[in-house]
């Protein structure tokens, strides 16, 4: 998340749905990549992708992709 570049603490709050049952999702991701998650028995699989930022030449992570 930017706060790691920032050196800073920031967190987003995400309202998103599962793509399986259509049922909405709340959930909080720290510049730590923590989380939280806000709604009651919802149990999603959080995960970040391993990106090796060395081998990145492009501007940003999109024209990377």
């Amino acid at each position: 998340m930017q706060g790691r570049l920032l050196k800073q603490d920031l967190s987003a709050t995400i309202d998103t749905e599962c793509a399986h049952c259509g049922r909405s999702l709340r959930l909080t991701v720290d510049s730590d990549l923590g989380y939280e998650i806000h709604s009651e028995g919802a149990e999603p699989l959080v995960f970040e992708p391993h990106v090796d930022w060395s081998e990145i030449e492009a501007p940003n992570i999109i024209d990377f992709y």
